[in-house]
């Protein structure tokens, strides 16, 4: 009996490996097809979003992070990186805005899934501001805030709504 407990786990653990990494293939591959198709949202607000949201838990349970911690770093700088921003603007807007913002949001924010739209948005415009900032002292060319970022904002704000609203 014991022989085909262990069987069962490793096996349900194989399953979610397995889950896992063709969910890991398929955001790639979905990210790839944003360079080609302007339409489709990068998830840049998603992941930056996931990522508060996991840091934040990780800080009030005392907790390591999990493996999703760090495939959401990755995903973000390979985002950046084909979407034309610097390297880690990301990873620096993230840091800014958990280090100086999120706690005043917290504090005075009562209605929640307003803070996942506002943590969506933070990921686009922080990134933004950064990656200008970068341009900036490079004296290269800024990027300019146009209505796909709105876009993108408004489809990302829904998406986290829907995912992570029981996470706030």
């Amino acid at each position: 009996m014991l022989l085909v407990d262990k069987m069962q786990t490793i096996s349900s653990l194989d399953i979610k490996i397995f889950k896992e990494f063709w969910w890991a293939v398929f955001l790639f591959s979905y990210e790839i097809a944003t360079t080609q198709f302007g339409f489709l949202p990068p998830f840049i607000g998603i992941f930056f979003t996931y990522m508060i949201l996991e840091y934040s838990r990780k800080q009030k349970q005392y907790d390591e992070f999990k493996h999703n911690w760090y495939f959401a770093i990755i995903f973000i700088i390979f985002a950046e990186q084909i979407h034309g921003f610097h390297l880690f603007s990301t990873i620096i807007a993230f840091l800014l805005f958990y280090n100086f913002i999120l706690d005043w949001l917290y504090t005075t924010m009562k209605w929640r899934n307003c803070l996942l739209i506002i943590f969506v948005a933070a990921g686009y415009t922080l990134t933004f501001l950064v990656n200008n900032l970068f341009a900036y002292v490079l004296n290269k060319q800024n990027l300019v805030f146009s209505t796909e970022y709105l876009f993108f904002i408004a489809f990302e704000s829904i998406l986290a709504i829907v995912l992570f609203r029981d996470k706030v």
